[in-house]
């Protein structure tokens, strides 16, 4: 999963990545995955899902960063990072991102329909 997110945490500014379900639960997480005790400090992302409602993508800037939230197939992504990093070159790596994510579920799509 972290070779997927490879280019989007080499951007310059860039500190992590967060999967969340549609429910709000960490599916993944870049900084706990690296570290071996290494705890979420975080446990209801449910919390700021909601109110965005159909939303497909949000910035939060903060005093000293910034959260970029885009809406997945299954859920959400989170992109943490410095208020210095370049939310363009963020946005367009998580564009080429989102397919990828997609092919890694468990459908077989037309695999399975031509398989003998």
């Amino acid at each position: 999963m972290k070779d997927l997110f490879k280019d989007v945490l080499d951007i310059n500014g860039v500190k992590g990545i967060v999967l969340l379900s549609g429910e709000g639960k960490v599916v993944y997480d870049t900084d706990v995955n690296n570290q071996t005790n290494a705890r979420q400090t975080y446990s209801n992302w449910n919390k700021l899902l909601v109110p965005l409602g159909d939303a497909r993508e949000a910035e939060f800037v903060f005093e000293k960063g910034r959260l970029y939230l885009r809406k997945t197939h299954d859920g959400y992504m989170i992109v943490r990072m410095q208020l210095m990093a370049s939310i363009a070159m963020v946005k367009l790596n998580c564009d080429i991102l989102l397919p990828q994510l997609k092919s890694t579920g468990n459908s077989k799509g037309l695999k399975g329909f031509f398989k003998r």
